[in-house]
């Protein structure tokens, strides 16, 4: 008995001398304000991430700016960015690396007017005022919008404003039209009522979302990164499945009306993780329209095949990946 007792007591007091297990700091991925990164939510809300053995925190974040500051101030390891924000970024390419493409949309972008600004047809905005962030993915698509349609923005006058404030703009008159998605449209739409016009093409553009992660990062940590990538293939797979469920988890992330979210999620999203040879026409194309409107600093195109790591993402599933090399 006095042994029992003794080794009660030893088990006890050895136990209670253990350190402390510390838990690995969080992987942060930093995301927007909109839905194109969605199985990034999903992953994270329903622990697809914590599966993989990952610890990770996601920050949302209400424009590209905003997402690529934490990344380089390092205060987001993980970046969900647009093609446009990565064409405009001055890091150098050997420091950074495209390890996923996130989603792509063709729908995504609107352009709202109000109608009783004169506006019906897509040529009635000749001279009209067009509420845009300046030198963001909409800017970008704005001119490509009205280039199809037989515009320039000489035709037009840029109003550059938050997307925050967009709506206020419209409303108050100093601003006629906007080209933008999500929560600006919503609101612009519930204070206009009925008072408004929405044009679109599905053909004008593809847009999509990159994973960015540092190229020191990676090296050190592959198994994370291969960890990263399947949970999102999970929450790909989840969204198809529990479409209603998914659609309700990211209204709620991301301050949408359900009813909006549905449609986003149902219409215009295309979740699907990947590496195309597509990718290089989006970067390349956008890149000259930056370089046309002097918004980079460099000179010298960029060889963006330098920039991605497809064998991440071809060790998990081949299909994914049609880079040409």
């Amino acid at each position: 008995m006095k042994t029992s007792i003794s080794v009660f007591l030893f088990v006890v007091v050895s136990f209670s001398f253990q350190p402390a297990v510390v838990a690995s700091p969080p992987l942060i991925i930093g995301t927007g304000w909109g839905a194109m990164d969605g199985t990034v939510g999903i992953a994270q809300e329903k622990g697809f991430f914590k599966e993989q053995g990952i610890n990770t925190t996601t920050i949302s974040m209400a424009g590209d700016k905003q997402i690529f500051q934490a990344y380089m101030q390092g205060k987001a390891h993980v970046a969900a960015l647009t093609s446009l924000c990565i064409v405009r970024s001055n890091f150098g390419t050997s420091d950074h690396v495209i390890i996923g493409t996130l989603c792509y949309t063709d729908n995504q972008l609107k352009l709202l007017a109000r109608k009783s600004a004169g506006i019906n047809r897509v040529a009635d905005l000749k001279g009209k005022k067009i509420a845009v962030p300046q030198a963001s993915f909409a800017h970008f698509y704005l001119e490509k919008f009205l280039l199809f349609n037989g515009l320039t923005l000489n035709d037009v006058e840029e109003v550059f404003v938050g997307k925050r404030k967009i709506p206020g703009i419209i409303e108050r008159g100093l601003a006629h039209a906007t080209m933008q998605h999500g929560v600006p449209i919503t609101e612009t739409k519930k204070i206009l009522g009925k008072d408004y016009v929405i044009f679109q093409n599905s053909v004008i553009h593809r847009k999509t979302i990159q994973i960015l992660v540092p190229r020191a990062w990676l090296a050190q940590h592959r198994e994370q990164a291969k960890g990263l990538l399947r949970a999102i293939i999970k929450a790909e797979n989840f969204i198809k499945t529990h479409t209603e469920e998914s659609i309700e988890i990211l209204a709620k992330a991301k301050k949408y009306d359900v009813k909006d979210m549905a449609h986003t999620v149902r219409h215009e999203m295309n979740y699907y993780l990947s590496l195309k040879q597509s990718m290089f026409t989006e970067l390349e194309g956008i890149e000259q329209w930056a370089f046309d409107n002097n918004m980079v600093e460099r000179k010298t195109p960029r060889n963006y095949l330098e920039m991605v790591d497809y064998s991440l993402l071809e060790e998990i599933d081949p299909k994914r990946v049609t880079i040409i090399r």
